[in-house]
């Protein structure tokens, strides 16, 4: 059942009078979102990890030995606060597959380091994950998933732009439909 041609004949015969095109891209956007997150934590979870603690450790082990970064570095790759990065960080180091350790040169910085445990785990996870990848997208030839993912940086950069253009001029409030007293 495609419940977002569902919505859009919906709104094509509750309100003809509005182009409700976009939930065609943003609803399955979303769909597709939600369907690979519950694929990769289902995918993760015999490893005991999370899509999160997955993140960090294959962010360490992307930048190279010796598979070193400062929570700030790790959480400006990955798009986080400081502070949700330390409970990730606090975690791994429990499952002992990242230590801490002092900068040499400022005893303020600590970074994270990937232990040998954890660059053997996450060396056999990322190969299986990239199968699993491949397994979803075993559906489509590699022409299509060419269109897709230039598709997907067209739509990112569209959002972008809008974003950016709305910073710069925020849009106006709507006005509130006052009551007549009449």
């Amino acid at each position: 059942m495609d419940t977002v041609g569902t919505a859009l004949d919906d709104w094509r015969r509750e309100r003809p009078d509005l182009d409700a095109s976009p939930i065609g891209v943003f609803g399955r956007l979303r769909h597709v979102a939600e369907l690979s997150r519950q694929e990769l934590e289902a995918f993760l979870a015999p490893y005991e990890l999370t899509p999160k603690s997955f993140d960090v450790l294959a962010n360490l082990r992307r930048g190279g030995p010796p598979y070193r970064k400062t929570p700030s570095e790790l959480a400006e790759s990955s798009l986080l606060s400081s502070g949700a990065m330390t409970g990730r960080l606090d975690a791994l180091e429990r499952q002992g597959l990242i230590r801490r350790s002092p900068h040499p040169n400022d005893r303020r910085v600590m970074f994270a380091e990937l232990t040998q445990v954890g660059l053997g785990l996450i060396d056999d996870v990322f190969a299986r994950h990239l199968a699993n990848e491949e397994r979803l997208l075993a559906g489509l030839p590699a022409e299509e998933r060419a269109r897709v993912a230039d598709a997907l940086i067209l739509l990112q950069r569209s959002i972008e732009a809008a974003i950016a253009d709305r910073a710069v001029a925020p849009p106006r409030r709507p006005r509130r439909a006052t009551r007549s007293t009449t």
